[in-house]
């Protein structure tokens, strides 16, 4: 096994254990992260509900995660995997990302923001 990989392997590790340290910590004392646009302006963004939508997850509870964040529900492995090509390709090749990654990245976000905005609209109604 290359060093490349050693060392993408224990960063994805170090995000996983990071994750879960987050979610005992969360699980145990009710604390979280909280969101800043929430704060401010009382309306949800589109990554609200990312914490109990894991939480949820790991409890198995599918139906309530699906509840706290539908567009993330469906996506977070799709981001998963492009951390691990982002920390693999950086690693590697140290090139820059190739051009179909951009769009997809574009995408990904330009999909978030209509969720974000949709979701805003249904939170008024």
């Amino acid at each position: 096994m290359t060093d490349v990989w050693k060392k993408t392997i224990r960063d994805v590790v170090f995000l996983i254990l990071g994750g879960f340290a987050y979610y005992l910590f969360n699980r145990f004392t009710g604390l979280g992260i909280p969101c800043a646009f929430h704060e401010i302006t009382g309306l949800p963004c589109p990554s609200c509900g990312i914490s109990h939508m894991f939480i949820h997850i790991f409890s198995l509870d599918f139906k309530s995660a699906f509840y706290d964040n539908q567009f993330l529900f469906f996506t977070w492995p799709l981001i998963a995997i492009e951390i691990v090509y982002l920390f693999y390709r950086t690693l590697e090749s140290k090139k820059d990302l190739p051009r179909w990654n951009f769009f997809a990245i574009i995408i990904f976000g330009t999909l978030l923001g209509i969720f974000g905005v949709l979701r805003i609209i249904c939170h008024w109604y």
